[in-house]
């Protein structure tokens, strides 16, 4: 129980009530809201008695209202003693009583600051630990320094900004592994293919090597269909045109899986806005999380020619991406 102080939370009423003891008004402070009052202005101690307290009545005008916290506190002045003696006087029991309770108010006063947090401490070091009884610590500043405390609010941000990285970084993956199936499927296409084509041209040498008519023609023809160049179109000696053979479809089976590339635009730590990319082969690392722009993923896996045409001979030809002259990037979609 203190007995230096007593709180009330204001309800409109000028009166409060303070019991404990005290030296003189002047030793009594009112506080409201932690704001130091002034007596005869912002309010009265009237019925005081050292030992029995007093009421302080607010003034009109300074009354206040919930949810104010009112604290009436003693603040027993020690600058001075309460009696000063001097040589051949008498010695009263109540001058001595006086320079005792001085002494017994400020401990008590003291005692109940730190029980209570009812004041302000200021540069305090703990050469401890700190046990504050399962209570919460309130108004904790955000921390600065590597070695501060860190309040609740930045534990939060921290949290949001680590789901926020995390749910991007799995959408990043679900998009990068669903191109990879795409390509994957294509290739897989193309290889079929081939396979199909390598047993029509099993099916037609064996059929030119079994007629006992036109065999030269259709041995040709199974050559063709085994052996003919990519890209070149065939008739056969039956008159069916726009055959390709199985090496052209090997190749473009071959053609697909080289030309799966990554490529995702970044700043510099110049400012500078550049353009990275790596072929199938390359085993460079790239994070995806240094390809992102207000949130947005700036990076793809795909065809190689989203980058660059192709040449009639299937090399690398003019680059699809580039710069006007007003400095903004440019896309070219024609071949």
């Amino acid at each position: 129980m203190a007995l230096t102080f007593i709180e009330y939370t204001a309800d409109g009423n000028n009166n409060k009530n303070f019991t404990f003891q005290s030296l003189k008004t002047t030793d009594i402070d009112v506080k409201l809201d932690g704001a130091l009052k002034t007596a005869g202005t912002h309010y009265n101690i009237t019925n005081y008695t050292p030992s029995g307290g007093g009421t302080v009545v607010f003034t009109s005008g300074n009354i206040p209202a919930s949810p104010v916290i009112i604290r009436i506190a003693r603040s027993t002045d020690v600058s001075t003693p309460r009696v000063t003696y001097t040589p051949g006087s008498s010695v009263k029991a109540a001058d001595l009583n006086d320079n005792s309770l001085q002494t017994i108010y400020s401990l008590q006063e003291e005692k109940d600051a730190v029980q209570n947090l009812g004041g302000t401490l200021t540069n305090v070091t703990i050469s401890g630990n700190l046990n504050v009884g399962s209570n919460r610590i309130t108004n904790v500043a955000a921390g600065i320094s590597a070695t501060d405390g860190v309040n609740k609010q930045q534990v939060e941000d921290i949290t949001t900004n680590n789901n926020t990285a995390i749910a991007a970084a799995q959408t990043a993956a679900q998009n990068s592994a669903l191109a990879a199936n795409q390509s994957a499927s294509a290739a897989a296409i193309s290889s079929t293919n081939a396979v199909t084509y390598s047993q029509v041209a099993q099916a037609a040498a064996t059929s030119a090597q079994s007629a006992g008519t036109n065999m030269t023609a259709q041995i040709g023809d199974a050559q063709k269909y085994a052996a003919n160049p990519a890209n070149t179109t065939f008739t056969t000696t039956a008159g069916v045109t726009g055959q390709l053979s199985a090496l052209h479809y090997a190749t473009l089976a071959n053609t697909y899986a080289g030309f799966t590339v990554f490529y995702g635009f970044h700043r510099t730590t110049a400012g500078a806005f550049k353009l990275d990319y790596a072929t199938a082969s390359d085993t460079a690392t790239y994070k995806v999380e240094d390809y992102q722009y207000k949130g947005e993923a700036q990076w793809h896996i795909g065809d190689s020619a989203a980058l660059h045409s192709a040449t009639s001979g299937g090399t690398q030809g003019t680059p699809r991406y580039s710069l006007n002259s007003s400095g903004h990037l440019i896309l070219t979609t024609t071949a």
